[in-house]
């Protein structure tokens, strides 16, 4: 029972648009076709790094094979990434697997998925985070039954941020702290967090404006900060008009916005702008009080150093020496816990189950 990557009976979950080549289909978390127009300074690359993306089908196979091409990751401080995907059945990981890198066909097999004969379950391959990857096909044992995922109505979630969002040292892509945080509270990740990005690009802020979501999040300050892209002057007014953007096409959805997390070598450090990371966050908090004030009660700021702050420097993947900035894979459900809290506590959570 062979499945092509075209096959009607798999279903990207958290893609935003796929690019289909010869033999393979490519899911971006952009939409590919207008990829330079949301980052014309370059980083197309995160852009079909498929940070969150499943592959989901339902099937009663005991089994799968998987031909992919995945290809290596960008030049990183600090540790490498590994390209690893998750099989996960009925929720449950089922196993991790380490994907070759050299761009060409390869493949893998995972058995003890768990199925029996009439039994359907759902399988997930949570794929790389920090690697484009392109599926060219996947197996099943034969006269398996095979149906496409028809799970709808879990709440839908849209995440914007950095590489500290897009997964960024995670011990494999289902326990990236967004995966973690899906997973727990039954929400439909959809992840826009682009490592090197996350500079209140208007682009991005029409797409979250376009696609259905019953919440909303970002995680904004890091590369600000770091890459100069705004000032003390053009921050709160840039965040203000991101967000008024998103609110475009959803008025009233419960939206969270937090300031980053921790990093020791900048808390006082000025960049390029001149903003310390302190100073940062204030502007931040500043743009969402602004539109509290004028009746955007459903907006929420959290504060970064709350959910990931100074007693987690330990849980950091950087070594001393080394610009501090990723959760390493021990700190990453820390980070998923304390986030999903914040949200409950502050009622920044979906009001309902998604709308068709």
């Amino acid at each position: 029972m062979r499945l092509a990557h075209d096959d009607p009976r798999l279903r990207y979950r958290g893609a935003v648009s796929l690019e289909r080549g010869p033999g393979w289909t490519a899911p971006w978390r952009l939409p590919h076709r207008e990829a330079a127009l949301h980052l014309p300074e370059g980083g197309l690359g995160r852009a079909a790094m498929p940070s969150g993306v499943r592959v989901a089908l339902r099937t009663d196979s005991t089994g799968l094979t998987c031909r992919y091409q995945a290809d290596p990751a960008p030049k990183l401080n600090g540790p490498p990434e590994v390209a690893r995907l998750d099989v996960l059945c009925e929720g449950r990981h089922t196993a991790t697997v380490e994907l070759q890198t050299h761009g060409r066909d390869a493949e893998f097999r995972v058995d003890g998925l768990g199925g029996r004969p009439g039994r359907l379950a759902t399988v997930e391959l949570w794929l790389p985070f920090y690697h484009q990857f392109r599926l060219c096909q996947v197996a099943l044992d034969a006269g398996a039954a095979v149906e496409r995922d028809g799970a709808e109505g879990r709440p839908r979630w849209i995440h914007y941020g950095s590489s500290i969002s897009q997964g960024r040292g995670a011990a494999s892509p289902s326990r990236a702290w967004t995966a973690l945080v899906a997973r727990r509270a039954g929400w439909e990740l959809t992840s826009l967090a682009l490592g090197a990005a996350c500079q209140l690009q208007p682009m991005t802020a029409r797409l979250m404006r376009d696609l259905p979501a019953e919440l909303l999040t970002v995680c904004v300050g890091i590369n600000i900060q770091a890459l100069g892209s705004h000032n003390r002057d053009s921050l709160t007014s840039s965040l203000v008009g991101f967000v008024q953007t998103v609110r475009e096409g959803h008025p009233t959805t419960p939206f969270a916005v937090m300031s980053s997390i921790v990093a020791p070598e900048r808390e006082e450090v000025p960049g390029p702008s001149g903003m310390t990371m302190r100073e940062c966050r204030a502007h931040i908090r500043r743009a969402v009080e602004l539109l509290r004030a004028h009746g955007d009660t459903n907006l929420h700021y959290v504060h970064g150093p709350e959910v990931f702050g100074p007693s987690c420097t330990r849980l950091l993947l950087e070594p001393e020496g080394l610009d501090r900035l990723h959760p390493a894979p021990a700190g990453h459900p820390v980070f998923a816990a304390r986030f999903l809290t914040t949200l409950r506590r502050a009622g920044c959570t979906p009001a309902g189950p998604a709308r068709s």
